[in-house]
């Protein structure tokens, strides 16, 4: 096997999730530049990360570099970056709304880039993330991305016009399931339950529920209709959730992050 050499330029929430994944890989050094120097001293102190002392350094020492930082300073960043880059190098950016012709033609003309979109579950070892290649990233490339963020979760394939909407759902969709887990619970504690026991409840039964959607054969609306019994609780539950319209407001929720996903590229 080929020893890997991957850089992270920038170590923050994402980039650490990211590490403790990759930690143990065989056959792979983790370097890491941040311009912050003491988040990089704590993430080395963690995990075996070899501490780069300038962007310019981090394509000297890796031939695959994930830009771990936020959308405003990739501009920045790549400015510093490019003089050093060649063609062997691999940039996998994580910066939502920046798209992978927008690193290219900030970077050298034959660059290869891989965009992707992890989400924060990732910190538990399940997160989901979206990956689209750039114009002069190979299979290969592609693959190794796969296998990169298989680490933290899963990973889909998708094309670049897909990455706002995959932001959307994925990306932003966690602190969508943290606010409906707040408001379930909420409603247990005024049937009576205590807030914990309310929160256990409902957030063990969302983990459940996800992955019988995984793992079953049947949609969602099939299986939701296996939980329903006429005239019963479950019903009387739905009822209000469609008198309300719960489900256009989670699809304009979702359209409202991939419009400003879009925007972030103005």
């Amino acid at each position: 096997m080929t020893h890997l050499q991957l850089g992270f330029i920038g170590t923050g929430r994402i980039a650490r999730a990211l590490i403790a994944g990759l930690s143990t890989r065989p056959n792979t050094t983790l370097y890491g530049f941040d311009s912050n120097a003491s988040t990089l001293r704590d993430i080395a102190a963690d995990y075996p990360v070899r501490s780069v002392i300038s962007i310019p350094a981090m394509a000297e020492q890796a031939q695959v570099i994930i830009l771990a930082v936020k959308p405003y300073q990739i501009a920045d960043v790549l400015a510093e970056l490019k003089p050093s880059l060649t063609a062997d190098h691999l940039i996998i950016s994580v910066a939502a709304g920046i798209s992978s012709e927008f690193i290219r033609a900030n970077g050298i003309a034959d660059l290869k880039v891989i965009r992707v979109m992890p989400n924060t579950p990732a910190f538990v070892g399940e997160g989901m993330t979206a990956i689209c290649r750039g114009t002069h990233a190979s299979d290969a490339d592609v693959a190794l991305a796969h296998d990169l963020f298989s680490a933290i979760g899963r990973v889909a394939l998708l094309e670049e016009s897909q990455m706002d909407a995959a932001t959307a759902l994925s990306g932003s969709g966690p602190a969508y399931m943290f606010h409906m887990l707040n408001s379930l619970a909420e409603g247990g504690v005024q049937c009576g339950l205590s807030y914990s026991d309310a929160l256990l409840l409902a957030t063990q039964t969302m983990l459940g529920a996800a992955k019988m959607a995984l793992n079953s054969p049947k949609t969602p609306d099939e299986l939701k209709l296996d939980v329903t019994t006429p005239g019963g609780t479950t019903e009387a539950g739905l009822k209000i959730m469609d008198e309300q319209n719960i489900s256009q407001i989670l699809i304009d929720a979702v359209a409202a992050a991939a419009h400003r996903s879009r925007e972030l590229m103005k």
